[in-house]
């Protein structure tokens, strides 16, 4: 339902050139929610990392993970699993350095589309795209998807 939502809105705000013109502040904005959801996930801040969620966002994982995560449940639960592994054999924070590449903003109206690539896994380009609309005040991640490719020799 959300998704659907999501993609309806995308649709009209891209169809309207006005309606998609970003002011600096949203730009802003949005940029400095990604900085913020960036060091809550390289610190593994679980209450501040999961605030970043709108409650029905979906999430498709890059490798373990096939299926879509679904809903607050769902990605939570896959998350804290992510977490568990990170955390493993590590004492204190950051324990990651998430350092996104090429990051590209689009922000049309209320609803922003970031994309980037992640150079954390020899011979695979890792890449994400997140898709956030502002509710209310803030920025919330409605759907995350990440995925890898093979680089080529």
């Amino acid at each position: 339902m959300l998704q659907r939502s999501v993609f309806a809105l995308l649709l009209v705000l891209l169809s309207f050139p006005q309606a998609s013109t970003p002011t600096r502040q949203d730009d802003a904005e949005v940029q400095t929610t990604l900085a913020a959801f960036i060091q809550a996930f390289d610190n593994l801040e679980w209450d501040h990392f999961r605030s970043f969620f709108a409650d029905d966002a979906t999430v498709f994982y890059p490798r373990a993970i096939p299926e879509r995560a679904q809903g607050r449940a769902e990605f939570e639960a896959a998350f804290r699993k992510v977490f568990e592994q990170i955390r493993a054999g590590r004492q204190k924070p950051p324990f990651m350095d998430i350092q996104p590449r090429g990051m590209q903003i689009q922000v049309a109206g209320k609803a922003a589309i970031v994309t980037f690539h992640l150079d954390d896994r020899p011979g695979f380009i890792n890449r994400r795209t997140l898709v956030l609309v502002k509710m209310g005040q803030d920025w919330k991640i409605v759907h995350l998807h990440a995925s890898e490719v093979a680089r080529s020799q």
